[in-house]
């Protein structure tokens, strides 16, 4: 009797223990790090397989392809979004863009990779087009947009 009463309570000690690291695993990891443009990025990692309010800015650059407008470089801010970790996600998003008034269709892509330290690495790319009408009537510029920057995050 003796031994089997040890030998539950071991059991107990154990589950009980053994609760709040899977409690505590749950609970989300707080990344920050920096771009290779040097604007900073904020995430949080939820079990190793989920990134979510992914924060940062990203070097844009755009050249008329039509209608001969000067080039324009700048910052545009990445969406706050989530996508899983250790994969390459595409996906477009209708937001208006650092360098025109109105909402355009901008695509996304992000690769991620956790590294053995701990580490998250990542490359972003981001790209959209406008029109901006001219005068005379009936003459526009268009613009194609692109910013690819990569990032390395620790745990905050």
């Amino acid at each position: 009797m003796k031994k089997l009463t040890a030998g539950l309570l071991a059991v107990a000690v154990v589950c009980v223990f053994a609760m709040p690291a899977g409690a505590l695993a749950a609970k989300p990891v707080k990344y920050a790090g920096k771009t290779s443009g040097g604007h900073k990025v904020t995430f949080k990692l939820y079990g190793n397989k989920k990134i979510d309010d992914f924060e940062t800015g990203i070097p844009v650059t755009c050249l008329s392809i039509q209608g001969g407008g000067a080039p324009m470089t700048g910052v545009d801010v990445w969406p706050n979004s989530w996508f899983p970790l250790n994969r390459t996600v595409k996906f477009q998003a209708m937001l208006t863009p650092a360098f025109y008034w109105k909402e355009v269709t901008n695509n996304f892509e992000v690769t991620t990779k956790k590294l053995r330290n701990g580490t998250i690495r990542g490359h972003l790319r981001k790209q959209y087009e406008f029109m901006v009408s001219k005068y005379p009537i009936g003459t526009f510029v268009i613009y194609s947009c692109l910013g690819e920057a990569t990032f390395k995050a620790k745990p905050a």
